[in-house]
């Protein structure tokens, strides 16, 4: 690339710069406050995660509550909309002082997603909060990062506060142990999900 080239393609990227820092202000600070869009991230301002655990017909709840209130935190339960069974289980995380919320699946039983890019999906969690439907998409997706050999290192590297993790009920309940030492052990707090925003 020659000197001019790379003059105007460095006056190119000054002006999408300038462009992106206009639409901000302009229309960037009424998206932060629409509460109607999904929430990527807490409010909280503070050293906060929130747990997002979707509960299949298949999930061990109590086992999952169990270890949630030995560790002395409450996470947030989402249940695929329908059914008797699910409205059952859910008064049952209520009562246990859990939160509890609500997903749509496709065909297949799966979350149904966000489209972010780059052929990733993040599942879109609600609830309801006083009339108004609140929708939540995870910041980090621990079914996905369980994958890899290191997913704790990882994870730790990544975890910053107001963050939503994301888990999927399938009683993976030592790797949920594991999950929640990390968070405490980084000195977050871990809370609700409807509590950080």
């Amino acid at each position: 690339m020659n000197r001019r080239e790379s003059a105007g393609l460095f006056s190119n990227l000054c002006l999408l710069l300038i462009i992106g820092l206009v639409s901000l202000g302009t229309f960037g600070a009424h998206l932060l406050l629409d509460k109607s869009q999904p929430a990527l991230k807490g409010r909280t301002g503070e050293d906060a995660v929130g747990l997002q655990i979707a509960v299949a017909a298949f999930t061990d709840l109590d086992a999952y509550m169990d270890v949630l209130e030995q560790a002395g935190v409450r996470g947030t339960f989402f249940f695929r909309l329908a059914g008797a069974s699910a409205d059952e289980l859910a008064e049952k995380a209520e009562r246990r002082g859990h939160g509890v919320g609500y997903y749509g699946a496709d065909d297949g039983g799966a979350p149904v997603g966000l489209y972010i890019g780059g052929g990733y999906s993040v599942p879109v969690m609600r609830y309801e909060e006083g009339g108004a439907l609140k929708q939540v998409c995870p910041s980090i997706n621990l079914t996905r990062l369980k994958r890899l050999d290191d997913w704790p290192d990882v994870l730790s590297a990544r975890l910053t506060g107001d963050m939503f993790l994301y888990i999927d009920g399938d009683n993976d309940h030592a790797a949920l142990k594991k999950i929640v030492q990390i968070v405490l052990d980084k000195g977050y707090t871990i809370m609700k999900v409807d509590e950080m925003l």
